[in-house]
């Protein structure tokens, strides 16, 4: 009971932090700004809520997370079952992992431990575990908000930690194992590692399987407040859990479409937005989806190949 209730203030905290971030910006992508007009976020504090009314479920569902994931009927799309051969990608063999690195992704990957979050680094309940990170070099996409990285994290770890990235790793994990569930309709979807920010918006969502992982990807963008969608702020991210139950694996990697805008709005056209902003959210998903992402750099293909290639050997 005592375990249950801390859960609860826990998450409640995580909802009032979160809410009480939305603040009003005059750029389009803020890390911290005093707060005047927020965004209508209110579904991220209603998933929080939902999250809270199942926490005993949740409880007791996390004390098996870390058991192997069983093959699901998600049908993967063909790309993603082809695996690149040497003339399109190299190899990286680094600190335990293994993957596959496409020529138009990126010109080198390296492979590095970073110790556990420390008490004065993060919010408490964002801590996260030690974990290995990719990093890259000649990254296809210079100019954006985001460094192009991968986390490789241990569940176990993060489970007994008993903090938000236990509780990520329970929703993916349902997500998971209910591929009839639709990714499209969920408010937001499960993402590592954490951000002082809200997810906007996530498009072109799928779910993938390889033979060490399945995942879900997706892109998206994380604000504080009003932000115009552009090729600064979308990234494409994965979230997936290895089959061996004992990694949580997440990428933040920078996209570009040819459907979006290499300049930020003015000021101007960004207030003209905060206006109708639920409706222009609605319209850049709609346009995005209809046209499959327009012409991509890197290439979905090629970022999920890259994704599922990667196994950790230890």
């Amino acid at each position: 009971m005592k375990d249950t209730v801390k859960m609860f203030i826990i998450l409640l905290i995580i909802g009032i932090a979160i809410s009480s971030c939305l603040v009003k910006t005059t750029k389009p992508l803020p890390s911290a700004t005093p707060q005047e007009d927020g965004a209508d976020l209110s579904g991220q504090n209603a998933t929080l809520q939902a999250i809270i009314s199942e926490q005993e479920a949740m409880l007791e569902s996390l004390k098996t997370l870390s058991a192997p994931l069983q093959p699901t009927d998600v049908v993967l799309p063909q790309e993603t079952e082809v695996p690149l051969t040497a003339e399109e990608g190299t190899t990286i063999d680094s600190n335990g992992l293994v993957f596959t690195l496409p020529f138009a992704v990126a010109q080198g990957a390296f492979v590095e431990t970073i110790p556990a979050d420390g008490p004065d680094e993060v919010w408490p309940e964002f801590a996260l575990p030690a974990r290995r990170t990719i990093s890259f070099s000649g990254y296809a996409v210079e100019n954006h908000f985001h460094t192009p990285m991968i986390y490789v994290y241990p569940l176990d770890e993060m489970i007994n930690d008993g903090k938000f990235g236990g509780s990520m790793a329970f929703i993916l994990r349902s997500l998971l194992e209910n591929p009839g569930s639709d990714l499209q309709a969920e408010e937001n979807l499960p993402f590592l590692p954490p951000f002082n920010a809200a997810q906007m918006f996530h498009v072109l969502e799928q779910r993938l399987e390889s033979e060490h992982t399945m995942a879900i990807r997706y892109l998206t963008l994380y604000s504080q407040s009003y932000v115009a969608i552009d090729n600064y702020n979308v990234f494409y991210t994965f979230q997936g859990l290895s089959k061996d139950g004992r990694y949580y694996i997440s990428a933040i990697l920078p996209i570009n479409s040819s459907l979006l805008s290499d300049t930020e709005v003015t000021n101007e056209e960004l207030d003209q937005l905060s206006k109708y902003y639920p409706a222009y959210i609605h319209g850049m998903r709609e346009m995005i989806t209809t046209q499959n992402g327009g012409v991509l750099t890197p290439t979905l293909e090629a970022l999920d190949a890259m994704m599922m290639s990667l196994v950790a050997l230890d």
